[in-house]
């Protein structure tokens, strides 16, 4: 099939590089950070570089997938503490409970080595990799501002040159100085807005107080010297853009999102689509993979048709920026089933030939695997989460009489990045198993309100869940069904409607508190085989806990690291699911996305692991960095 797709205009006379807000800059022993210019060479080569962690997936294709080989089975249980920072002084978290440390770190190899990491909301940190010192900070402080309420999270930075790049909440791109946090330059992405020159320096329909949700930043990708970033809003009516910027902070094209030509009238003005979460690139073609958001409003009778490219994701050329193929887990979308999880590129042999694939979990919870070169779906995997209703159709304006659906919006999985093991063929996928209900009504759009139309209540916790005595899961003991964390059990019982009650009284609606089949569980971690779809194992969390964020990644050694919601770093056989070993993180949940570096002057292997609290039941509030280490 042949999409129609053209580039948004780029206004020649809008303030591209007029910065909204205000950056405040603090520094330390910024003496101490080597020289080292990073090269296109080396950003291709990171993936074969156990010394560095320079891109966001770890390499291009996203695999999350180290070749550092000394941490093993074997030994994995003698990793230590290194050091342990929280970035975010607590004082600063108490206003803020959603704060999330959802991003991953860089690591730039020298001596020291030298990390970059971002914390919400527009917060930029080089650290010493080997203490946790910090050595500069920067702080933006978008023109907009941001609610305390719900602040967004972070994803992370970019790093070329002698150049550390972050976006900001204001659909900016930031260029800072690695050495001295300072600022080189700014490229203002609300300039212009659907060819529009904005008459300040935001457009008026991008200007809203940024939250959680609506305004999570895209670490930017940078690809033989274009910057590539996207866009945020779905809940606010936009309509989504991917933008390429060269390194100086000029605009090259602007990809749009909800293409007019495959819309049906003006409703493409207001479709969503954006590209809020981190894309992958398939490095042989010049193609990168971007995840595309929800539609709007999540209604769908104002927005007839498939909706494309919403709730999947598309390949663009990035030298020209021409549409190549895209994929959608669920065309006209009413569920909030986007497809923010960052996709994986891999290769196997299909039909005799070495072919490229593209992976990803989506919010649906299936693992989708489609074909490289034109998009077409290789195969659904088996589900990692429960389905129950799955795309029913919402009732209008009647929540009461609207049926328990799974999975629920939050997931199947959010933007929690996977992970991959080429050698067992294993992705490691986090996913929420809750169950939701929803009803839709009729909605304006207004600039700068919410743009959604939709009622959304959630199933009650199972009253007899008990509290697990420990805060670790055994695989084995999953798969067995003898774990000691799924204490509630679904009651088979009827009430007089002949419907399950489920030991629940219900909702004066007459609906059980929660649906029936659901196992009582609230999310899951998952060992998958993206090529032939297979579930290989599965580790359940019940209500006691709260369903796992945050990203992982694997080692050549057949392992598996994770963080969970119970404030631990678990280390995992990648192939079994196993749980071998853990480490405490932090006194609050785990939403960040672990990674790893050798230093060779230390002779150690290190782990990073970034938790952010807030977001889980029961936990404290914290924004924590713990890296641990092995001699090696």
């Amino acid at each position: 099939m042949t999409f129609d797709t053209e580039h948004m205009d780029l206004p020649s006379d809008a303030p591209w590089d007029e910065k909204p807000g205000e950056s405040h800059v603090a520094q330390g022993d910024i003496d101490t950070i080597p020289e080292r210019e990073i090269t296109q060479e080396d950003l291709s080569r990171t993936a074969d570089d156990e010394t560095n962690w320079l891109l966001f997936g770890g390499a291009y294709e996203n695999q999350r997938h180290t070749p550092a080989e000394h941490i093993t089975p074997d030994n994995v249980d003698q990793l230590e503490l290194e050091w342990r920072i929280d970035l975010a002084p607590p004082q600063a978290l108490e206003p803020n409970p959603s704060h999330e440390f959802q991003g991953s770190p860089l690591v730039v190899d020298g001596d020291p080595p030298i990390m970059y990491t971002t914390v919400g909301a527009d917060q930029l940190y080089a650290l010493n990799a080997r203490t946790g010192e910090k050595l500069w900070e920067h702080y933006y402080e978008p023109a907009v501002g941001y609610s305390e309420d719900a602040p967004p999270a972070e994803r992370g930075p970019a790093v070329y040159g002698d150049t550390v790049y972050k976006s900001t909440l204001d659909l900016g791109v930031l260029a800072v100085d690695r050495y001295t946090g300072e600022t080189e330059w700014y490229y203002n992405g609300a300039a212009a807005y659907r060819g529009e020159v904005a008459e300040d320096l935001i457009h008026e329909e991008l200007q809203w107080v940024r939250e959680r949700g609506s305004t999570s930043s895209f670490p930017p990708l940078i690809y033989d010297g274009t910057l590539l970033k996207g866009s945020f809003g779905g809940e606010f009516g936009v309509s989504g853009f991917f933008d390429a910027i060269d390194l100086e902070g000029n605009p090259q094209w602007r990809f749009n999102m909800t293409p007019s030509e495959e819309w049906v009238g003006e409703s493409w003005r207001h479709g969503g689509g954006t590209a809020w979460a981190s894309a992958a690139i398939e490095p042989e073609s010049g193609t990168v993979i971007v995840p595309s958001a929800n539609p709007g409003p999540w209604y769908g009778t104002v927005r007839p048709g498939y909706n494309p490219f919403t709730c999947g994701k598309v390949g663009i050329d990035i030298e020209s920026g021409e549409y190549q193929w895209h994929y959608q887990d669920s065309p006209h979308d009413w569920w909030d089933y986007d497809s923010p999880s960052p996709p994986i590129v891999f290769r196997e042999e299909a039909d005799g030939e070495e072919t490229r694939f593209a992976a990803w979990p989506g919010k649906t919870g299936w693992v989708y695997t489609v074909n490289m070169e034109t998009g077409q779906l290789h195969q659904r995997s088996e589900e990692y989460v429960q389905h129950v209703n799955t795309f029913s159709l919402p009732p209008y304006d009647d929540i009461d009489s609207a049926e328990w659906m799974m999975p629920h919006l939050t997931g199947g999985t959010n933007p929690q990045p996977s992970s991959f093991d080429p050698n067992t063929r294993t992705m490691v996928v986090k996913g929420a198993n809750e169950p939701m209900a929803l009803s839709w009504y009729e909605e304006e759009y207004e600039a700068g309100e919410r743009y959604m139309g939709m009622d959304i209540v959630g199933g009650d916790p199972p009253e007899d869940i008990e509290e697990p005595d420990e805060p670790t899961l055994n695989a084995e003991e999953v798969a067995e069904g003898e774990d000691p964390h799924l204490e509630a059990e679904v009651d088979e019982g009827e009430g007089d409607n002949g419907e399950s009650t489920n030991g629940e009284d219900g909702d004066a609606s007459g609906r059980p508190a929660y649906p029936p089949e659901w196992n009582g569980a609230i999310g899951v971690i998952a060992g998958i085989d993206p090529y032939t779809g297979d579930v290989k194992w599965q580790e359940w969390y019940d209500w006691s806990n709260y369903h796992p964020r945050g990203g992982s990644f694997t080692t050549p050694t057949g392992l598996a690291f994770a963080g969970t919601p119970n404030g631990v770093m678990a280390a995992y056989d990648v192939e079994s699911g196993d749980r071998l070993a853990e480490f405490e993180v932090g006194d609050h949940g785990v939403d960040g996305a672990p990674i790893s570096w050798v230093d060779p002057h230390e002779e150690k292997q290190y782990i990073a692991m970034p938790a952010g609290g807030g977001h889980h039941t029961d936990v404290e509030l914290g924004t924590t960095l713990a890296v641990f280490s092995l001699e090696i």
